[in-house]
């Protein structure tokens, strides 16, 4: 497991501290205030509130600016309708990555958005890595072997230390303590389950025909990684998708 003891927490603490401010352009007061609902719902509050709030600025400050406009209002900017934000809250997470943590930090209502981003990302990676890792048993050829040989031959160490990360992503962005130790529990739960999912893939491989069965390695870590980021969100109680109702109906 040294991929995995090589992943850095407090990378992913850093990036969801990232000092910015969100520039909302609008064209009246009136805009400004629908556009500011999106982003800070009424139901939120105490030092959640405050910290949103302290994050959106009228004008450029000393560190980065991010601009959202409202779609009456004319400016280069992501543009967030706030009778249907979501996809604007995709575009503005899409358009600034390294800032994407940060974001779904300050502003509750892009945690869904985002969470439901990273999990599929980390999907569609696992389910690539498991093809390649397959191909050793199913195509037996000089680069197949190579693969065979080291770390790369054992999927399940790439695949957990992908979902790992996750774990510590998702955490980070929902404000809450990230770590090895502040997430020991959902880290256990992951290589425990890692076990089973590894075993399955094999069986399958070894009863299914070669292209079948390697589709289906792919298929188990594509829904095994949506199924522990699925039980992710849910560790963290039902805040994030409460916020997220409430984004989508400002």
């Amino acid at each position: 497991m040294q991929r995995a003891r090589a992943l850095r927490p407090s990378q992913f603490r850093a990036d969801a501290a990232r000092d910015f401010s969100l520039d909302l352009i609008a064209a009246d007061a009136a805009d400004r205030d629908a556009l500011t609902r999106v982003f800070v719902p009424d139901a939120l509050a105490g030092a959640d509130r405050a910290y949103a709030l302290d994050r959106l600025s009228a004008g450029p400050g000393r560190h980065a600016v991010i601009a959202v406009r409202s779609p009456r209002a004319r400016a280069a900017a992501v543009a967030v309708d706030w009778h249907d934000p979501e996809p604007g809250l995709l575009d503005l997470l899409r358009t600034h990555p390294p800032y994407r943590l940060a974001l779904a930090r300050a502003f509750p209502p892009l945690r869904a958005v985002l969470g439901r981003e990273l999990i599929q990302a980390v999907a569609t990676r696992n389910a690539a890595i498991a093809a390649l890792c397959a191909l050793p048993d199913i195509i037996p050829t000089p680069l197949s072997l190579l693969l065979a040989l080291g770390e790369m031959g054992s999927d399940t160490i790439l695949l957990t230390a992908n979902q790992i990360s996750l774990c510590f992503e998702l955490a980070a962005m929902q404000g809450r303590p990230t770590g090895w130790r502040a997430q020991k529990r959902a880290v256990a739960g992951i290589v425990a389950a890692a076990f089973g999912w590894r075993t399955l893939a094999r069986e399958l491989v070894g009863l299914i025909p070669a292209g079948v069965g390697l589709a289906a390695k792919s298929g188990i870590a594509y829904s095994g990684t949506m199924a522990v980021g699925a039980a992710l969100l849910r560790r963290a109680g039902n805040s994030t998708t409460a916020l997220a109702r409430l984004g989508r109906s400002a």
